[in-house]
């Protein structure tokens, strides 16, 4: 039976619509992925040059891992040098003395390695990287300011071994401990300059995301809080040299020298409070902060009142006599008889670096309130 002819009229003309439909819709689909496709990689090209590394991000990188590179080089040197037993002739390092030039050629080369890291880190633009060089900026800064001002007030006087040194040698050496202090002093400067310019801080951002409005942050503690935080943590590996002194030393509270086992437990307890501080500051526990300047307040009450009294000097030259008798040190411009008046000069860099720690406490208080304000409510 033969179909209508309006019938197949109408089928045919279903039949190439349906086509056209299936045409339009293939080409819609294939547009949109490949115009998809190019924006993908436009944004994914734009991401990456927003993430290009800097020249002088380069070249941090590069000094960071070549100076670790050297630094661990001189360390392993001289620690399995250390390890090396000496002729009979030589003299013999005291074995308090040996204990603590390994532990501490060990702790560099530890460090070294990390140095090593976070050069790697910066060429792959991390953002851990950029914290820890700005720690060892920070770090640099510090040791070349502390180093500079012991130079200009120490006064280098010559030596019994060597009196007929020329005055114009002693101001050589002057000058050569300048320039070692100097040139991490302004290394550093330079990074904590770098480091914390927007467009450097941009590269180390990571891909830029939608992120939810209604979607809470996780706060966190400020930079030079945390640096302080781990500061006072890592303080409390100084009792696990306790044990290896050979010597007593004199643990002063308001003017007053505690005898041996209760200086040991004031030192303890306070190492301990100390350590919970750091553990508080990196939780972002408001009490933690209270604590904290507590601590440094009283231990800063104490220094003055002990540098006060009279019977301060006494007490060091005591302590210095006792550890050139231990260790078997030379007599030299360092001895108790020549350094004395020079501890004035070093509780001034004391009450400085207390000083900087309250100003620092008391600038990021605010911000660190907020933050564990913030960290309580959505906790």
């Amino acid at each position: 039976m033969c179909a209508p002819p309006f019938a197949i009229v109408c089928h045919r003309h279903f039949r190439r619509k349906e086509s056209e439909r299936q045409a339009s819709f293939f080409l819609r689909v294939t547009f949109s992925t490949v115009f998809q496709a190019m924006a993908g990689s436009d944004i994914k090209h734009s991401m990456d040059y927003s993430r290009r590394r800097s020249a002088a991000v380069t070249v941090v990188a590069v000094l960071a891992i070549l100076g670790s590179l050297f630094l661990l080089l001189c360390c392993a040197v001289v620690f399995f040098g250390m390890l090396v037993k000496l002729p009979s002739t030589t003299p013999e390092v005291p074995p308090f003395m040996r204990i603590a030039l390994l532990a501490t050629e060990g702790l560099m080369m530890c460090l070294s390695l990390f140095g090593m890291a976070t050069g790697i880190g910066l060429f792959y633009l991390r953002h851990w990287a950029r914290i820890s060089i700005l720690i060892w900026g920070g770090v640099s800064v510090f040791v070349g300011l502390m180093g500079i001002s012991i130079v200009f007030l120490m006064s280098f006087s010559p030596t019994p071994p060597a009196p007929d040194w020329p005055p114009e040698g002693m101001q050589a050496v002057r000058w050569i401990l300048l320039i070692v202090y100097g040139v991490p002093l302004l290394i550093g400067i330079w990074w904590l300059v770098l480091f914390n310019r927007q467009t450097v801080k941009t590269q180390f951002g990571g891909p830029t995301v939608a992120v939810a409005v209604d979607l809470p942050q996780k706060p966190a503690c400020p930079l030079a809080i945390s640096v302080l935080a781990w500061f006072y943590i890592t303080s409390m590996l100084n009792l696990l040299f306790l044990p290896f002194l050979p010597f007593r030393v004199p643990i002063f509270v308001f003017g007053r020298v505690l005898p041996g086992s209760a200086g040991l437990t004031v030192l303890i307890l306070s190492c301990l409070a100390f350590f919970l501080a750091g553990i508080g500051l990196l939780k972002l526990k408001p009490w933690s902060y209270s604590l904290t300047l507590g601590l440094q307040l009283f231990w800063l009450a104490s220094t003055v009142v002990t540098v006060l009294s009279p019977n301060y000097n006494s007490a060091m030259d005591s302590f210095m006599k006792e550890m050139q008798a231990t260790l078997h040190l030379p007599e030299t411009q360092f001895s108790p008889a020549n350094f004395s008046h020079h501890y004035g000069w070093t509780v001034v860099l004391a009450f400085l670096f207390a000083g900087a720690i309250l100003g620092l406490l008391v600038y990021y208080r605010p911000r660190f309130l907020e933050a564990a304000s913030r960290a309580a409510s959505l906790s």
